[in-house]
């Protein structure tokens, strides 16, 4: 159903890192840990990979949003969060608003805003062009510590809440970077949906989505959860290879380095499987360019590869000394 009045745009963060916990958790331990709202249930499943993500968490915000132009647009409403386990290795936290017209110019109860759960409205007069100006807006941001909108700050106060639950031992099998996947979507009616995929230096990725339709608008923040995953999941495996040539040169066992992740991420690698059907034609597109599993599977390849030369290596020495 079209919401009244129509979406400008839909502006969002997911933070994706390795759940503090030493072992994998079971779908059971996965659901109870995303138990964060007392009474709501928390949707779980078992296949392709053990996954649980917990009920909407709300925050309210009454923020000036960012432009290019730096005009003044202020907004008054919700931001939906969520938090997820995948593989019962890997903690996601997203957020994200719907941005639309205010119906008044004036500020309502905060039960008015309440009642309508992830959902921003703008104060301030929209031009015909406001999707396109806070899209450009919000992806240029590069910093989190700004008087803007913000859901990446929602995202991560969630993430810790969940990485401080007593249920983890914070004892991970290796250590891994956190990444941002910061995403902006609006819908052009009739076009084809395209996304524009940028990496920045350190944590920072930017996603810029144009779609053709309003189930295809509903469909982008999960597809950005599973982008995020798989992006995660790269950067480690690139860290992991970078480290293990640092192992090399200090001559300390590589297995040490490259065993946790073959054994304990390689096979989350299932790229589209958790993207609702209006957006799996973007995956096509991934794997094209940049090509997402080749770069997975090469250098995957490589690992194992290194790993089968430092065993032997290992196998030749002990043979030398008997």
């Amino acid at each position: 159903m079209e919401p009244h009045p129509p979406v400008s745009a839909v502006l969002g963060e997911v933070r994706t890192a390795l759940l503090p916990e030493s072992a994998a958790l079971s779908r059971g331990s996965a659901a109870e840990l995303m138990a964060l709202v007392h009474g709501r249930p928390v949707r779980s499943r078992e296949r392709p990979v053990i996954w649980a993500q917990s009920p909407v968490v709300v925050e309210g915000i009454d923020c000036r949003f960012a432009t290019p132009d730096q005009r003044r647009v202020r907004a008054v409403g919700t931001v939906a969060a969520r938090a997820s386990v995948v593989g019962g290795r890997i903690m996601q936290s997203s957020a994200h608003s719907t941005v639309v017209p205010a119906t008044s110019d004036r500020r309502q109860k905060w039960v008015h805003y309440l009642g309508r759960p992830g959902v921003a409205e703008v104060l301030t007069r929209v031009p015909a062009s406001l999707g396109a100006e806070l899209t450009a807006g919000f992806l240029a941001v590069r910093d989190s510590a700004t008087d803007t909108f913000d859901p990446g700050a929602v995202a991560a106060r969630l993430a810790t809440r969940v990485r401080r639950n007593p249920m983890l031992d914070q004892n991970p099998p290796l250590h891994t970077p956190t990444t941002r996947l910061r995403w902006a979507a609006r819908v052009e009616a009739g076009s084809a949906a395209t996304m524009t995929m940028t990496l920045h230096p350190g944590e920072l990725r930017t996603a810029d989505f144009v779609v053709g339709d309003l189930a295809e608008l509903a469909a982008v923040p999960a597809f950005c959860d599973d982008l995020a995953l798989h992006d995660w999941l790269l950067t480690v495996l690139t860290e992991v290879i970078d480290e293990a040539e640092m192992y090399e040169l200090s001559r300390t066992p590589v297995d040490q380095v490259i065993s946790p992740l073959l054994e304990h991420l390689v096979y989350l690698w299932m790229p589209g499987s958790s993207t609702p059907p209006p957006l799996r034609g973007l995956w096509d597109v991934l794997e094209a360019d940049p090509g997402f599993s080749r770069q997975w599977h090469a250098r995957v390849g490589q690992l194992r590869d290194r790993l089968a030369v430092a065993t032997l290596a290992a196998l030749n020495r002990v043979s030398t000394v008997w």
